[in-house]
Formats: C-alpha cells, sequence, structure tokens
C-alpha cells in the first residue's frame, strides 16, 4: 500500500501528522477528512503505536504509479528526519510537493530564491534508466536532483574509515561528481540519524572497492551538505597497502583455486616467463588511472599486455597508440569498451615510463623507482 507523509485538509492547507503527537491526532481523525495532494481523493490517517503516522489510500488509485514504488517505514522515517532537519537549517523546504508538469513528487523540495533542489531518499533498489528518467524530469523543469542513498547494512561497511567494501552498479548510480574532490555516494541512515560518505573510491577487482568512509551525525550536517576532500599521500600509502595485500590474495587464488587449468592465460604466461606468480614485479597489477574498465584485478590485463609487448618485440619505452589499440584488440579482456581500455592502457605504460629505473628486454624483468611510482600514482588518482 502506498504511505505519504502528506495530506490536504478540507481548507486546502498542507498537513503533516508526524509533527503531532498521537492524542492530537486521534482526536482530528473523528473530526477530519484529508485528501491526497496530487489525486484529491480522500485518504486515511494512520497513526499506530509503532509506525511514524502517515496517510494511505483508501483503494487503489492511478497515483500510486505515478509517485512511487512504495514506501518502507526506514524511507518514511528517513524523509521526514531530512524534511526536519532543512526546517532546523530554516531551509524553505516542502515535503512531498507534487510537481503537476512532470507528474513527479519528490522527497522534499527546496526553493532558494530562483534555484529549485528535489531531494530523493532512496531506500529501495532503482533500476538504472528510472533513476535516470526521474532526474531528466527534474531537469527539464530546471530543477537540480539530490539523491541521497540509505546507508548500507554494517556489515557492507568497512570496519574502519579506510576499508574494503563492495558497491554494486545499483549503489554506483548515487555517485556524485565534484569537480575538485571526486565522486562521493552521501548515505543517510534513520536509525542511527547519521550521514554516511563513501568517497575516494579505488577499484580493486569487479565490484570490490578500497574507500573512505566519513561518518556524520544529522546535528553536525551542514548545509549545502559537506563535502569529503580528497585523501591526503598518507592516506593514499594506507590504500595502496591495502591494495598490494589484495592484489597478492588475488594473485593466490589465482594460483591454488584457479579452476581453468593449463587454458588460464595468467599462469601460461608465468609458465613462459618461468616465473612464479608470487613473484611477479610489483609493477604489475597497480591501480592505474580508469582501471575499473577491464572489471578484472589489474594484474589480469597488465601482464597480458607485458606478455603482448614483448611478443611483437616492442620495449615499454617505444609503445605508441596504435600498440595499445592493438593489444586490445588481441586480447579481449571484460566488457568491450575500446575507448576506456585505451585510457587505461596509456596510463598504465605513461606510469612505467615516468618511474623506470631500467628497461629489460622482455619488460618485465625491468627495474621501477618504486617511491616514485606509489607517488605518480597518488597524483593520477587525484587528477581522476
Amino acid at each position: 500500500m502506498l504511505k505519504f507523509l502528506t495530506a490536504i485538509t478540507k481548507h486546502g492547507q498542507v498537513f503533516i501528522p508526524a509533527n503531532y503527537s498521537k492524542e492530537h491526532l486521534r482526536e482530528l481523525k473523528k473530526h477530519n477528512k484529508f485528501s491526497c495532494l496530487q489525486c484529491r481523493e480522500e485518504v486515511i490517517l494512520k497513526n499506530g503505536p509503532i509506525n511514524i503516522p502517515h496517510f494511505a489510500h483508501r483503494r487503489k488509485s492511478d497515483c500510486i504509479n505515478s509517485f512511487s514504488e512504495g514506501e518502507t517505514e526506514d524511507h518514511l522515517n528517513g524523509k521526514f528526519q531530512l524534511f526536519a532537519f532543512f526546517q532546523q537549517k530554516n531551509v524553505q523546504a516542502y515535503l512531498e510537493e507534487y510537481i503537476p508538469s512532470i507528474n513527479q513528487r519528490p522527497d522534499i523540495l527546496i526553493k532558494n530564491g530562483d534555484k529549485l533542489i528535489a531531494i530523493e531518499y532512496q531506500c529501495s533498489q532503482l533500476p538504472a534508466s528510472l533513476l535516470i528518467d526521474r532526474s531528466n524530469g527534474y531537469k527539464k523543469q530546471s530543477v537540480n536532483p539530490l539523491w541521497i542513498l540509505k546507508t548500507p547494512s554494517p556489515s557492507e561497511l568497512p570496519t574502519k574509515e579506510i576499508g574494503v567494501m563492495q558497491l554494486s552498479s545499483f549503489k554506483k548510480q548515487f555517485f556524485l561528481t565534484y569537480p575538485t574532490y571526486g565522486k562521493t555516494i552521501i548515505t543517510y541512515c534513520p536509525h542511527t540519524k547519521h550521514f554516511h560518505y563513501i568517497s575516494n573510491t579505488l577499484h580493486i577487482k569487479t565490484n570490490t572497492y578500497i574507500t573512505k568512509i566519513k561518518k556524520l551525525s544529522i546535528n553536525d550536517q551542514t548545509w549545502p551538505f559537506a563535502i569529503i576532500k580528497r585523501i591526503s599521500f598518507e592516506e593514499y600509502q594506507k590504500y595502496f597497502n591495502l591494495y598490494q595485500s589484495y592484489r597478492l590474495k588475488h594473485i593466490n587464488h589465482l594460483y591454488f583455486y584457479n579452476r581453468r587449468g593449463i587454458q588460464s592465460v595468467f599462469l601460461q604466461i608465468c609458465y613462459r616467463w618461468r616465473l612464479s606468480p608470487q613473484k611477479l614485479p610489483l609493477f604489475i597489477g597497480i591501480p592505474t588511472a580508469n582501471a575499473e574498465v577491464f572489471h578484472v584485478h589489474a594484474v589480469e590485463w597488465q601482464i597480458q599486455l607485458l606478455d603482448y609487448l614483448n611478443k611483437i618485440n616492442v620495449p615499454i619505452n617505444s609503445v605508441n597508440t596504435s600498440h595499445c589499440k592493438a593489444f586490445i584488440q588481441d586480447r579481449p579482456i571484460g566488457p568491450v569498451n575500446d575507448e576506456q581500455k585505451l585510457i587505461a592502457v596509456k596510463a598504465y605504460i605513461n606510469i612505467l615510463n615516468r618511474c623506470m629505473l631500467t628497461t629489460g628486454q622482455k619488460g618485465y624483468d625491468s627495474y621501477i623507482n618504486f617511491p616514485k611510482m606509489v607517488q605518480l600514482l597518488y597524483s593520477d588518482f587525484l587528477a581522476n
């Protein structure tokens, strides 16, 4: 059943039952009727002992399909707490304001002079196409959408400020991009009344990322919302150490738990190079810019790149764009996205050339300036 926090009285006033005591609401129900702001049908005031007071339609209505996919208790509590936050900040905010021109009803609509901001608090899975359609609908009306995701469960979050977590395709829809501070997902938990910022993500493999999680009480939050800065070099060193530990775990997994046997390209290359997988040079499998486009861990595509260059007898310091494109065509890895893969391959070659001390004949037998490599990776991380 569709639930919502606002309705209109018979006098045309917007009424928010969560602002009143349950005793007062019980008296109101005896002598007052309320209507849906969108379809104008009569709605029922629900004020039980557990859930937040809200309204519901007496029967199914057309406005159910044009308003929401359904409301959970977390969604009702979350958006009311966010609405109360804006009220405390003296922000001109409207709860569940209906925009008839696009048939959309944001959780909260903020008016700041001529600027309009639609706050959407998302607690349930939402297809990418629907999120895009809703965002585009707002933008057509010069309304800037701001999506806030419900905070993942504690088991999904890292135990420390810097740690590893899974970011599904659904969660990655909610990244906000700031020109100076990079990408951030803003989340909110109605139970703890805390915001959690998921920022400074570094891809490991598939949907696994190293992130920085910043926790902020709603009482300490600001408007406009606080922004998380890019990590320092000292913090990046923690990232890199964590990345290296997961690199070794991944190599061990490829070696000890390989299901492809002699068909494993990774193990074939190690055998051809006469190198134990655990003794691969540390510059094979580093977190370069755009590496996540391959979806696999960087050690898998970077070892194939060096193997390909060795095969065509091109040293690292002689690699050009044509060689990079030829590699992508010769070694199909992950989804087809040649343009983005080319950026990743060129970024990796650029890092190697800038920190290489000696270039070996086979590529993998080269020597690098390791501290300089980490510094360069950090600079690239900030740039992206």
